[in-house]
């Protein structure tokens, strides 16, 4: 059940002394069991766009999915997304002849681990693959990784900006986009041979079994519906079709330290908050069977989070110079990490 109407405490300005922004909001249940019965978990603002006031994170006290709510409806929900959003700028080109060497070795990687296409293997390859293990033996450096389904067709959903389907379609890849954002996907059809959709999952030009992987890098957790996006990324796939899904990890250390202070909140983008629990179980309840589910430390989400606890005068371990990158690494090691991957298969 989903109620829509405006929250006049919620109006605030994007800075002080201009007009307020009215922003109409809504409640809904939960998105994964349907469940009205949740307690208030944290509460803060948006820090990107300074509008909205705060906002609200509840928990499901049935199956423990925490979202945001209330929320802003449909109509509103694009005003948190400035135009200078850096998910839907094209980052500056790697340049010079490291990056060309780091994505030769990724590949290397990627052939060795998940069986993707390459040429005869010679000498030069096989010396490849083992340095590759070497250079991204951390996950974290291998978030974006996708298992390789022949023949090879692969959606990338909320695709943003970036070189991710240039990348994928140079390791061998049939690539599309879909993203919500018309700027976005005009940045993508003009590229040579590359197609994207606007709008989201279920999509009318998406036909059912089309794709051998869909990939979902920090895009599920903007979704009003997540548990819908999911089942229609299903329906697209092939049967023994892969889904990876990056999102961030609420069960983390991160959010436990830095609280309303956490980075990965993004209120209120961010609708939904999982946890390896809460993912795994909305996929499954979908279709898909988990095959991993791996914990990536963020160790430039833990600093950012460190210099705004800092600048709440929020106490904070990372004040005593406690190195950010071993602080990622041990919450690998202990399950807490900042983000999550989700490897499934469709059944």
């Amino acid at each position: 059940m989903t109620a829509a109407h405006s929250w006049p405490l919620t109006q605030a300005s994007s800075l002080a002394g201009q007009t307020p922004i009215p922003v109409d909001l809504e409640t809904v249940d939960c998105l994964l069991c349907g469940g009205s019965n949740h307690e208030t978990i944290v509460i803060t603002h948006d820090r990107l766009t300074r509008i909205g006031g705060n906002f609200r994170v509840v928990r499901c006290r049935n199956c423990q999915l925490a979202f945001t709510n209330p929320r802003p409806t449909e109509r509103d929900r694009g005003l948190f997304y400035p135009a200078d959003y850096a998910p839907h700028l094209k980052p500056a080109a790697s340049a010079g002849p490291l990056a060309g060497w780091r994505q030769k070795l990724e590949h290397a990687a990627l052939r060795h681990r998940f069986g993707y296409p390459s040429a005869r293997p010679d000498a030069a390859t096989r010396l490849q693959s083992l340095v590759s293990r070497a250079v991204f033996r951390r996950r974290r450096d291998r978030q974006h990784w996708v298992p390789f389904r022949a023949p090879g067709r692969l959606l990338d959903f909320g695709c943003g900006a970036d070189d991710f389907l240039d990348q994928m379609r140079d390791y061998g890849w049939r690539v599309e986009g879909v993203d919500l954002f018309p700027q976005v996907v005009e940045a993508v059809r003009r590229k040579p041979g590359m197609r994207a959709h606007l709008g989201t999952l279920p999509h009318p030009d998406i036909k059912p079994g089309t794709f051998d992987a869909i990939t979902m890098r920090h895009s599920l957790e903007h979704v009003p519906f997540p548990k819908a996006v999911l089942e229609a990324a299903a329906d697209a796939l092939r049967s023994g079709g892969v889904l990876v899904v990056g999102v961030p990890n609420f069960d983390s250390w991160s959010f436990r330290h830095f609280h309303q202070n956490w980075t990965g909140l993004a209120l209120p983008r961010h609708l939904t908050h999982f946890t390896p629990m809460t993912l795994c179980r909305m996929a499954e309840a979908v279709g898909f069977r988990t095959l991993a589910i791996e914990q990536i430390g963020r160790d430039g989400r833990i600093r950012k989070s460190a210099r705004i606890a800092a600048a709440a005068g929020a106490p904070s371990l990372l004040r005593r110079k406690l190195p950010a990158g071993l602080v990622a690494r041990w919450t690998e090691l202990t399950g807490r990490a900042d983000s999550l991957r989700l490897i499934a298969e469709k059944i």
